[in-house]
C-alpha cells in the first residue's frame, strides 16, 4: 500500500510558462486516469510540459 500522499498534475505552456490546467488527487489509483486525460487532452501540442507532483501527507 502507497504511502498518503496529495498527487498534482499541472500542464504548462512551454513558452510561456503559463498554467493551462491542474489538478490533484489523493488515491493513487486515480492518478492513472488523470494522466490519461492530460495524455488525450494535450496529444496534438508538443508545446506542453506536464509536470508531476506527490507531496507526503502526515500519517496520524
Amino acid at each position: 500500500m502507497p504511502a498518503p500522499a496529495l498527487y498534482g498534475v499541472a500542464a504548462c505552456d512551454v513558452a510561456t510558462g503559463s498554467l493551462l490546467t491542474c489538478n490533484s488527487v489523493f488515491d493513487l489509483e486515480d492518478l492513472p486516469a488523470v494522466l490519461e486525460d492530460y495524455r488525450i487532452r494535450y496529444a496534438d501540442r508538443d508545446d506542453v510540459l506536464i509536470d508531476l507532483d506527490t507531496t507526503p501527507l502526515a500519517v496520524n
